[in-house]
């Protein structure tokens, strides 16, 4: 989320707006800023090149660093709208077991 806010200070300090939130001024030309945060996620990416005021919340906490890579991994397999990417390489197996209990399934 700190890479939004980077990137939404940059794009507003050509306009001549305040920045939102408590961020670190700016260098004097913001270009350099939006393309870091920009490679940095591809969230950011769709939302630089999307008109909407997109708002990506945080499907899950997990305090365990490798146990929440993992969970990652199952959401992306069944849900495949979550990343771009494939995140970690998971057995095809598991893909049988989410589509049969329906554990990694999106509530609205």
């Amino acid at each position: 989320m700190k890479n939004v806010l980077t990137y939404k200070n940059a794009e507003r300090k050509p306009n001549g707006e305040p920045p939102a939130g408590p961020e670190r001024p700016l260098p004097t030309d913001p270009r350099k800023p939006m393309e870091n945060v920009i490679k940095a996620s591809v969230i950011l990416e769709h939302v630089s090149q999307c008109a909407l005021d997109l708002r990506p919340k945080i499907i899950r906490h997990e305090s365990l660093f490798h146990l929440g890579h993992i969970k990652e991994a199952l959401y992306i397999k069944s849900n495949s709208t979550i990343n771009c990417d494939n995140g970690l390489s998971v057995s095809a197996v598991w893909g049988a077991l989410i589509n049969k209990f329906q554990c990694c399934a999106l509530l609205n």
